[in-house]
């Protein structure tokens, strides 16, 4: 399969995405990378995995802001080359976040917030996502919200396409609406999220109590 069939589909499910507003259940100091296979994250009741769940050995913890992890997609992706890999590194987060324009704004009730990724591509192979698909922040009851597009007064959105040939790299900021009153303690990460559906490879960054 080639990787741009990927990305369609995976704007088709981030369009419908974007019709709920809440959230599911559920460069500087190199952190130790995240390369186990497997699932992070623990199964729910009605058998979904929620990526704020205890650490496993495919979820880093220890990170913080300003950390980098190195995160895998999925392998044979790439029109050339077998690996998809990143370095990805959590910037900057924003609890109370400005929207560029009032189109980007969270509804009633709810507030925005605003992270910034630097993703590096280190594999053999293009990392081709959409920029705001894979991340994500978790709030201190274990609800998870997903990225919307859109722009913070803060800066430029990742690129809702983007294709990073090896050694490529992008910047930019991912958007989220969460509950007005939310506690937000971690954001995480994870390359070829749509495809990757139990969790893999997710890199977790925690935020200041």
């Amino acid at each position: 399969m080639h990787r741009s069939i990927t990305s369609a589909a995976a704007a088709v499910v981030l369009a419908a995405a974007l019709v709920a507003c809440g959230g599911s259940d559920g460069d500087s100091n190199k952190a130790e990378a995240t390369k186990s296979a497997g699932s992070g994250g623990a199964a729910a009741s009605d058998g979904r995995r929620t990526p704020d769940a205890a650490p496993t050995s495919t979820t880093q913890s220890a990170a913080k802001v300003g950390d980098t992890l190195s995160l895998e997609g999925l392998p044979g992706m790439g029109s050339t080359g077998t690996n998809v890999q990143a370095d990805v590194t959590l910037k900057k987060y924003e609890d109370h976040a400005k929207p560029a324009l009032e189109a980007f704004a969270a509804p009633d009730g709810q507030r925005l917030v605003a992270t910034e990724f630097t993703i590096l591509s280190t594999g053999d192979a293009t990392y081709d996502d959409p920029g705001n698909l894979g991340a994500k922040v978790v709030d201190s009851t274990g609800k998870v919200y997903p990225g919307k597009p859109g722009s913070p007064t803060a800066g430029e959105s990742m690129d809702l396409t983007m294709i990073l040939q090896p050694g490529d790299k992008a910047t930019g900021w991912v958007i989220f609406n969460v509950p007005q009153d939310a506690k937000i303690t971690a954001v995480t990460y994870q390359m070829d999220s749509l495809l990757q559906t139990n969790g893999e490879h997710t890199g977790r960054w925690n935020l200041p109590a």
